[in-house]
């Protein structure tokens, strides 16, 4: 039996942020093999066109759009606009994020602020939107927020980022 068909998404529409590349892009291919209509979304709309057309040659429909999350009014735009495109919105990922590679010590406020306020805010205020419209709609659905194994094992140059990723 092909593992995919035990995920069967066939009918779901996805929305996919921060993924234009790596485990973003990744997941939406994998969304969309399992049968989904997925929208992405990235900073910048033209580095999109790859996982677009990796969700293409599975036969579904893709929405590119840009985002950053920490836009919030622009968060609620994208979300309308994907369920909009697609008839609803069934499963959110919370992929985006944002990491500053450096030692602790070194870490300021600025760069703590950004990192958290993307890895953080950015997921809550998506998932926020996506609940709202899910809830409007009366459809229900599945918000998945990635995490990372630096939240659960120390590493002294990935502070802030472990510390928003849990």
């Amino acid at each position: 039996m092909d593992a995919t068909r035990l995920f069967d998404l066939t009918g779901k529409n996805a929305l996919v942020t921060g993924a234009s590349r790596g485990i973003g892009q990744a997941l939406a291919e994998a969304l969309s093999a399992a049968g989904a209509d997925v929208a992405v979304t990235a900073r910048d709309e033209n580095s999109l066109r790859e996982t677009a057309d990796r969700i293409g040659a599975h036969g579904r429909s893709s929405l590119c759009r840009s985002l950053d999350v920490l836009d919030t009014d622009r968060i609620r735009v994208v979300v309308d606009e994907a369920a909009d495109a697609f008839g609803g919105l069934d499963i959110l990922v919370n992929n985006a994020g944002y990491e500053k590679v450096q030692p602790s010590l070194d870490v300021d406020e600025a760069v703590w602020d950004s990192i958290v306020s993307t890895n953080l805010k950015g997921a809550f205020f998506c998932a926020q939107a996506a609940a709202r419209r899910m809830a409007a709609d009366k459809s229900g659905g599945a918000i998945i927020n990635l995490c990372s194994l630096t939240s659960y094992v120390g590493i002294p140059t990935a502070v802030p980022y472990g510390s928003s990723k849990s």
